[in-house]
């Protein structure tokens, strides 16, 4: 598998998973709200449509417009292992948004990741780690009056 083909395929997955979602995910997990102008679900509609969109145009620029049809795909051990991580890292981030609450997961995974990406000031991995989830939390709880988990 040459790598335009495989990232034309996670450009097609990245757009099937944004189709299912939109059709499956949002439906069963906003709720209508007759007292407002703006329906709860545009915002969620709008990002997952921005996202499917982009990978159906990966998805074609890769399967028609992309010249290199000779380079490999980074299909090894190492990739498949650091993914892995990587999607423990989230299941565990989300896991504690559930459990703890945004906070501690927002800070788990900001700090996680920032680790990962090779990071090693402490306080620079202080600041990733909790100023984006107590800007959100802040936006969303106190500004806009939405709680989050």
């Amino acid at each position: 598998m040459t790598l335009r083909i495989f990232e034309a395929l996670v450009g097609a997955g990245v757009t099937l998973l944004a189709l299912g979602i939109w059709l499956w995910g949002i439906p069963a997990w906003v709720e209508p709200n007759d007292f407002v102008t703006v329906s709860p679900d545009l915002m969620p509609r709008v990002a997952v449509g921005a996202i499917g969109a982009l990978g159906l145009m990966m998805c074609l620029h890769r399967l028609f417009l992309e010249p290199d049809r000779t380079t490999p795909a980074p299909i090894d051990a190492t990739s498949t292992i650091m993914t892995v991580i990587v999607l423990g890292l989230f299941a565990v981030a989300v896991t504690l948004m559930l459990t703890v609450g945004y906070l501690v997961g927002g800070a788990f995974i900001t700090g996680a990741l920032t680790i990962f990406m090779g990071q090693r000031k402490w306080w620079a991995i202080a600041l990733t780690a909790l100023c984006p989830p107590l800007l959100l939390w802040g936006f969303f709880e106190v500004l806009l009056g939405i709680p989050l988990p």
